[in-house]
């Protein structure tokens, strides 16, 4: 309905800001009610939106409703914000149609014999005119009940404005020379254009000079805008910024793709562009990108790094927070990134800066789905680097009182920040014994993680009693759970995992019997425990396989792992490279052995790479 055009057009462009069809539609129908109207949502877009469709379309209502001058000062906007754009071919046609009319106008004033001594610049059709001739009947008797009549176009306007304007022979040339050194479908055209304008001054020594400067650009340019039309072939210009969904994934990747190879060749600096002028032409390359693929985070860290090439990291920093507000408030690794550079550039930092990176990390750890312990422990380094270690272990106990990001890794942070920053292995190994009476029996990666720095600091008697204990006490839960006819996966898994990696402990820095020492120490244990829970003689397990340990070949492979090795035997009948185990506790040097070897190492065959602990079918077992 037409009275509710406006509320719905509003609601549309606060859910798609950057969506340019709907601006352009907003306008152009604010337009047949209100010229005003239609100016001030243009002026609310088009700074924001670096649109060519858009653009043409303001320029076209500039055209039937704006004086002259005004129509030319938005031409020369244009140019400066859409002028590399290889589309941009309209915008660079009527301007140069318009400023060759002021040029010749002023011309025959100052020389009346101009056109007789060839002086004067052939014309192209006056595109006010022709957009005033398109101009709907309604609109033209709306102007008319205003008093809103057409602006003038007389030559004697045309005059008055080149002088405001100062459209002379050195306006005229540069303009020449920048759209003859763009890249889109007029520049045989342009550049005809500009030979007859600097052979029209009547030196010819200068004329051939000037063209043969530019002459390079415009042949660059020409063979940029083949490889560019053939880059961009069945783009959808207008498409909208959406989030990313499985239904429309494949479009949206297939789009940013072309996009991404736009921005590809546009970094190879085909036209030799200058620093300045190349980073000014790439980043309007990113910024239309954005305007229908603004939800790939890679887009936003690709162009903040380029705006770091040319020298604007503040602009970068800018744009980066902008992208984050508006679109991927979620996206942690943005947000990181963002918070970090606010750290970037003197030392010591300003306040302000402090300040800005101190509330983007509050309101990082605000915005993230709970918990989200990167987010703290991302903070907590910030806080060391930049206010100390007084600071950092008192935000850290806060951390771990209050904080709903406070997991185990976080306490594992702190520790080995304590010893590699600090230097403190007692410090340390204090905050591992804080997180494991936390989290000792939930969280045996937090055990892994500590016996881990015990055996960097060559502490293996510390090592082995931690790791002796922590399966000592998941046997003693599980011989309880088996009384109670309970069985929990969790512990079991758990069990296998502190398990194998005291056993790989013995097997490669203990002594020759230390396996069967740990074996036997275990399966005694073992049997201690169900006795001092008073199970019948007769009902004694001697080993503890129904809790998921037992010699299994696969036991037996992990126990001869050592990082990212792990010998593999073929089975007949299973497959040479074993399934993924459902277990998914973690042993970090393992994990980062296996991802070590997987990017760094040679292609040599190795026999098997894991980082997840093996477990035994217990149901196969006789």
């Amino acid at each position: 309905v037409e009275g509710k055009a406006e509320p719905a057009f509003e609601k549309a462009v606060k859910q798609l800001p950057s969506a340019a069809r709907i601006w352009a539609a907003y306008a152009e129908w604010c337009e047949t009610q209100d010229s005003a109207m239609a100016l001030g949502v243009y002026t609310r877009c088009l700074q924001q939106i670096p649109s060519l469709d858009l653009w043409l379309s303001f320029l076209n209502f500039s055209k039937r409703h704006q004086t002259l001058e005004e129509v030319l000062r938005s031409y020369g906007r244009a140019t400066d914000v859409l002028g590399s754009d290889w589309r941009s071919s309209p915008i660079w046609s009527d301007y140069v149609a318009l400023l060759k009319h002021a040029y010749n106008v002023k011309m025959k004033k100052d020389n009346p014999d101009a056109e007789v001594q060839g002086k004067l610049l052939a014309e192209d059709q006056n595109p006010i005119e022709q957009a005033r001739r398109t101009l709907k009947p309604s609109l033209k008797q709306k102007q008319e009940e205003t008093g809103r009549a057409s602006a003038d176009i007389s030559d004697t306007e045309f005059l008055r404005v080149s002088e405001v304007m100062k459209l002379d022979e050195e306006f005229l040339r540069k303009v020449f020379q920048r759209c003859a050194g763009a890249s889109h479908s007029t520049m045989d055209k342009l550049w005809v254009g500009y030979e007859q304008f600097e052979k029209s001054l009547g030196n010819p020594a200068a004329a051939a000079k000037l063209l043969g400067e530019n002459m390079p650009r415009y042949v660059k340019g020409k063979a940029a805008y083949k490889e560019l039309t053939a880059l961009s072939s069945g783009m959808d210009f207008y498409a909208v910024a959406t989030p990313l969904r499985p239904k429309t994934a494949d479009q949206q990747t297939k789009l940013m793709d072309k996009w991404r190879a736009i921005v590809i060749y546009e970094r190879t600096n085909p036209l030799q562009l200058g620093r300045e002028d190349l980073t000014a032409r790439v980043s309007l390359v990113y910024q239309q990108a954005a305007l229908s693929c603004a939800f790939f985070p890679d887009l936003w860290h690709d162009f903040t790094s380029w705006l770091d090439l040319g020298g604007k990291q503040d602009e970068a920093t800018e744009g980066l927070r902008k992208a984050v507000e508006r679109y991927l408030p979620k996206d942690l690794t943005l947000r990181l990134l963002l918070a970090h550079r606010y750290e970037l550039g003197e030392a010591p930092l300003p306040a302000a800066k402090l300040e800005a990176a101190d509330d983007e990390y509050r309101k990082l750890m605000e915005d993230m789905p709970r918990p989200c312990p990167l987010a703290i422990i991302n903070f907590l380094a910030y806080v060391r680097r930049q206010r100390g270690p007084n600071d950092f272990r008192e935000t850290f106990l806060e951390a771990t009182e209050s904080s709903p990001h406070c997991t185990w890794e976080v306490y594992a942070f702190a520790a080995l920040t304590e010893y590699h920053v600090y230097g403190s292995k007692e410090a340390a190994a204090g905050v591992f014994r804080l997180g494991m009476e936390r989290y000792g029996d939930l969280e045996p990666s937090l055990l892994a993680c500590y016996v881990n720095f015990l055996i960097g600091c060559n502490d293996l008697r510390s090592a082995r009693a931690e790791l002796s204990k922590g399966v000592l006490d998941r046997l003693q839960a599980g011989v309880r759970d088996r009384l109670a006819n309970r069985e929990d996966q969790r512990l079991k898994d758990a069990l296998a995992f502190l398990w194998q990696k005291w056993a790989r402990l013995e097997r490669y820095f203990g002594d020759a019997d230390a396996v069967r020492r740990a074996t036997n120490f275990r399966d005694e244990e073992y049997r201690n425990l169900q006795k001092d829970q008073e199970v019948d003689e007769e009902a004694l397990h001697e080993t503890p396989i129904a809790l998921g340990l037992g010699t299994t070949l696969q036991e037996v492979e992990e126990g001869f792992r050592f990082l990212h090795l792990v010998p593999r035997s073929l089975i007949l009948g299973t497959a040479a490279t074993p399934k993924e185990p459902a277990v998914t506790l973690s042993d970090q040097v393992v994990a980062d052995a296996s991802e070590e070897q997987s990017r760094l190492g040679s292609d040599a065959s190795v026999l098997g790479l894991t980082s997840h602990i093996a477990r035994p079918d217990t149901s196969k077992m006789l």
